[in-house]
């Protein structure tokens, strides 16, 4: 069983995070497989809304932190990179159904995600400055944009855990849905997204960004220059043996 799993349901390409044991924690190698999968759904035209999603319980636990320690990425063209990079500036609308679980990446995915809805138990937590790491996903400059700078500067900098409401209320996510209704409500609003006129949709998403792309990609050629070189610092090391040592 693939620890990225993807199925195409039409038009609608279901990709989950398929890595329970570990909490859905995001190796090099699921890296390399998201984007291999954002590269072929960007030119297939029975692809017209990506739904990302982890199981019922639980989306993804961020980075796995042993494999970025034994596998760090030395470049922009590294795994995990190449994914952000696919993943900003997708052409086609992104849908995320999120529940348990959803930290570091788990929840800087979602400010490149077009709709977003959570289960009640859904947990988000920033916890890059208590791992020694700055933040990535180009999130320093779009999580303030989004929710303001004083919301983005308790997130960030406290690495404090935030549930599903305080969410939405900040404006991150669309909707909050009971733990056994977040995912088909997320179904069913990629479906119907996938019903109207495609290039309509891409034209308007891309209205809609094309002020801050270039801002944004810029910020993640920034962040991804200062998180290679935070990888390789103490803080981080430490940080993992600590982290290592409760697990």
């Amino acid at each position: 069983m693939s620890e990225i799993e993807s199925r195409l349901n039409n038009g609608v390409l279901e990709i989950q995070f398929n890595r329970p044991e570990k909490k859905n924690a995001i190796t090099k190698r699921m890296y390399q497989a998201l984007g291999d999968i954002f590269v072929a759904a960007r030119s297939n035209p029975d692809i017209a809304v990506i739904l990302i999603s982890g199981q019922k319980s639980c989306f993804t636990a961020g980075n796995d932190l042993r494999d970025f320690l034994d596998n760090p990425p030395v470049d922009d063209e590294s795994a995990v990179f190449r994914f952000l990079q696919t993943v900003a500036d997708f052409p086609k609308p992104l849908v995320a159904a999120v529940n348990g679980p959803a930290i570091g990446i788990g929840t800087t995915l979602l400010l490149h995600c077009d709709l977003v809805f959570s289960g009640e138990s859904a947990l988000f937590q920033l916890p890059f400055v208590q791992l020694g790491l700055v933040p990535e996903f180009a999130s320093s400059y779009l999580l303030p944009l989004r929710v303001g700078h004083a919301k983005a500067a308790e997130w960030l900098l406290t690495g404090k855990t935030f549930d599903a409401q305080e969410a939405k209320a900040a404006g991150l996510i669309n909707g909050v849905y009971n733990d056994e209704q977040f995912f088909s409500a997320a179904v069913h609003q990629a479906q119907a997204l996938a019903q109207l006129p495609l290039e309509s949709l891409i034209m308007t998403k891309r209205l809609m960004k094309q002020t801050y792309m270039a801002k944004t990609l810029q910020t993640m050629e920034e962040e991804g220059e200062l998180f290679r070189k935070r990888l390789a610092s103490d803080d981080f090391k430490q940080a993992v043996a600590r982290f290592l040592n409760r697990a």
